[in-house]
């Protein structure tokens, strides 16, 4: 078996995880402040490929730190790699994790797919059933907007989203917040996937994944929630770019 590890680096946080071919062994996440220090201790582990989807804003230091620390083979997700068509442009502007999903989404969905990846920002990716990658839509993530409602009204206050007590006649600054960031995010997501459900000509399972999944899954319509879709599709481009690299292990 091909021993992989993934590694998805996002804006505030950063997942590890390990796989033989496309079975995940174990998942850990971290801030990406911690980055460095759990990295090492990972690293440490033997593996035949690391493939590694970063779309931080500190892209430049995690890429050359993992490069300097890292002497396996390594491969970063990019457009000209990945196997079907991509309708969107230009092709270097299409964040690593949104390709892994839409690789992940094929295999899971071959019918095609819609998928929902709540972080910090919501982003949309469209799958054709031939794989193609059909772009869509993104929107501010649930943090991200009350980081702006914050910054924007200094007097209000830093809330926990409270998902399970979304009270929309709220009587409290608090539960109207919390109220009207749950409901406007769930909104606009709902509307956006019949939106996009318009434009098809066949019919999207829609898979729902991201770190912000359980804040949204009680009020969003889906069809299958995949914690780990973005990993797994990480896990599906090495074995990917093994293959033509000539380089696989043979199954025991």
């Amino acid at each position: 078996m091909n021993r992989i590890l993934t590694v998805d680096i996002g804006n505030t946080r950063a997942s590890f995880a390990r796989f033989e071919d496309r079975s995940m062994l174990w998942r850990r996440d971290v801030s990406t402040s911690h980055f460095p220090d759990v990295a090492r201790e990972i690293f440490a582990e033997p593996v035949d490929a690391c493939v590694v989807s970063n779309v931080s804003n500190n892209k430049v230091f995690f890429d050359e730190w993992i490069k300097s620390r890292f002497k396996e083979r390594i491969f970063c997700v990019t457009g000209s790699n990945y196997p079907y068509k991509i309708q969107y442009s230009p092709v270097a502007s299409l964040g690593h994790d949104r390709l892994a999903n839409a690789l992940a989404a094929h295999v899971l969905a071959p019918e095609g797919a819609i998928v929902i990846d709540l972080g910090t920002a919501t982003h949309f990716d469209v799958i054709a059933p031939d794989g193609t990658f059909l772009g869509g839509p993104i929107l501010s993530g649930l943090e991200t907007m009350l980081t702006a409602l914050t910054e924007r009204i200094p007097h209000l206050p830093e809330i926990e989203l409270d998902p399970g007590d979304v009270r929309p006649l709220s009587q409290t600054t608090t539960d109207a917040m919390n109220a009207g960031t749950i409901l406007c995010a769930a909104g606009g997501i709902d509307r956006i996937v019949a939106e996009v459900r318009k434009t098809l000509d066949f019919s999207p399972t829609v898979l729902l994944t991201g770190g912000n999944a359980p804040l949204l899954s009680d009020h969003i319509h889906y069809d299958k929630l995949f914690k780990d879709l973005t990993l797994y599709g990480l896990a599906v481009y090495a074995e990917l770019m093994l293959k033509k690299s000539g380089w696989m292990r043979r199954s025991a």
